[in-house]
């Protein structure tokens, strides 16, 4: 059985997920294996983009390849001073697009252990607030810039936690996301 159909699985024994069909399970594996294949533009991968950044500075790199770099880099702990440099000039950029990709980052991963963690939740917190949109209201209402345990106890009292997670923003890949994720078990630790 594949990594994706026993993830299908599981996701729907928590719940509110369907298990996805076996030839919608292929098509999804076709099209990650080329999303892999594919490289950005200038043919740079994300270690290229790590490379670039440390030899000739963030500067050199385009807004599409900061993105990229936004996603990639809190997997290696070890370069927290271009992490934070990173969140650092993405935050002063002020886009929404760029916002949109920094509360993206915050609550897909949810880089906690990471040691520029502390930067990326400032810099959503601020996103947040900078346009008047939903993540604002719910950042405020659930603290979602504060962690996840508000969030965790509101998910855990609601009588629709599905409905909850829509409602507050928690949408497609949000939804499985790491934020998602350490609610979820904060609610269950806390049922115990």
């Amino acid at each position: 059985m594949s990594r994706l159909r026993e993830a299908s699985i599981a996701l729907a024994r928590r719940g509110g997920h369907p298990v996805l069909s076996v030839e919608r399970l292929f098509a999804i594996e076709r099209i990650a294996a080329g999303l892999e294949a594919r490289r950005i533009p200038g043919g740079l991968g994300a270690s290229d983009l790590i490379e670039r950044a440390e030899d000739k500075g963030l500067s050199a790199l385009s807004i599409a390849d900061l993105r990229r770099l936004l996603r990639t880099i809190w997997t290696d702990r070890g370069r927290a001073r271009l992490a934070s440099a990173l969140v650092e000039r993405l935050a002063e950029d002020g886009r929404r697009s760029i916002d949109r990709a920094v509360i993206a980052t915050y609550l897909g991963l949810y880089p906690v252990d990471h040691p520029a963690f502390g930067r990326l939740r400032g810099a959503a917190a601020a996103a947040a607030d900078r346009h008047g949109w939903a993540w604002r209201a719910a950042g405020q209402t659930w603290r979602l810039w504060e962690g996840s345990d508000t969030f965790g106890e509101a998910l855990r009292a609601a009588a629709d936690p599905a409905a909850l997670l829509r409602d507050t923003g928690f949408v497609g890949p949000l939804a499985n996301g790491a934020f998602v994720s350490a609610a979820s078990a904060g609610a269950a630790r806390a049922t115990r």
